[in-house]
């Protein structure tokens, strides 16, 4: 039996996960629509007829034709093979709750959305679909499965947390290699404000376990642009106190970094064949998963065209 209390907490849960979920479907359907009327008719977002050779895979399997353009092993996959098991995991840390207006959406609000959206895509054509949240240091997990209804069960995880408490992302990824089969897709959705030699090596040890990765790099527009002008108080959303800039003066610094991490991960993404995307919260998450997956279309029917 619930209490009062518990049973108002549920009842909230519920209606968060259900606004979700109309939400995420209204996105899916739009980027279903935009596939359907561009030149790229019948598209699917299968992501790879090829995985990687990894040590135990039969030679007999390599794709010898693909090996002299690519100077790459891959390994053909079957009709049976090509099942997707895809896990989405979601920042949940402090910085992702920028803005803190209630009435604009802040970046984890963005991320639910579009991390949902793509889990409805996957799950509509018949792959297996997980989902994490990292929260205050801690992994909530959501085992991949396939099947519709198993759509509810993400959207309530993610209607059940919030951003708060400092990045710790690395070290999530790290325990996440040894948590999720080799080979899966993986698509981490976060603003990646955290140290970049500590990400960097969590991100290359699943990509060296075999995981496909796509990074979905989260900003607001005040990140990407750093409008602010006068005197400010800015605050910590990842720890506590505050202080008295002029923005003018650390405009020009921010931005030469903000722009040297953004490059970092597309080097990044390119030494190790990564999808790499840096999204504002402006943007129209129907028009980003749908020219996101449309360029992925296009490689891989221009792989099959050699």
């Amino acid at each position: 039996m619930f209490s009062g209390k518990g049973k108002e907490q549920t009842l909230e849960l519920l209606e968060r996960a259900k606004e979700l979920e109309l939400k995420a479907r209204e996105v899916a359907e739009g980027v279903l629509i935009g596939i359907h009327h561009s030149r790229h008719r019948g598209t699917s977002i299968e992501f790879s007829e090829h995985k990687p050779y990894s040590p135990g895979d039969e030679i007999r399997l390599i794709d010898w034709k693909l090996y002299a353009k690519t100077d790459r092993y891959f390994i053909k996959q079957f009709e049976d093979e090509t099942r997707i098991r895809a896990y989405l995991l979601l920042d949940a840390s402090g910085s992702m709750a920028y803005p803190p207006k209630k009435k604009l959406l802040n970046k984890f609000d963005y991320g639910q959305i579009l991390a949902l959206a793509l889990s409805w895509l996957l799950l509509r054509q018949g792959d297996e679909v997980g989902a994490g949240v990292i929260s205050q240091g801690e992994l909530l997990w959501v085992p991949a499965r396939s099947g519709e209804r198993h759509f509810l069960a993400l959207c309530e995880l993610f209607a059940r947390n919030h951003p708060l408490g400092k990045t710790q992302l690395a070290k999530n990824l790290s325990e996440l290699a040894s948590r999720i089969p080799a080979r899966s897709l993986l698509v981490l959705v976060s603003d990646f404000l955290e140290p970049q030699n500590q990400l960097e090596k969590s991100i290359k040890l699943l990509r060296h376990r075999g995981a496909e990765l796509i990074l979905f790099q989260i900003l607001s527009p005040e990140e990407l642009e750093f409008p602010f002008r006068g005197l400010s108080w800015f605050e910590g959303l990842e720890a506590e106190g505050r202080i008295l800039i002029d923005p003018h003066q650390l405009r020009k610094t921010y931005l030469k970094r903000l722009t040297l991490w953004q490059e970092s991960l597309e080097r990044l993404g390119a030494e190790l064949e990564i999808d790499y995307l840096s999204i504002s919260t402006a943007q129209n998450p129907v028009q980003i998963l749908t020219e996101y997956l449309l360029r992925r279309a296009q490689r891989r029917w221009k792989r099959s065209r050699r």
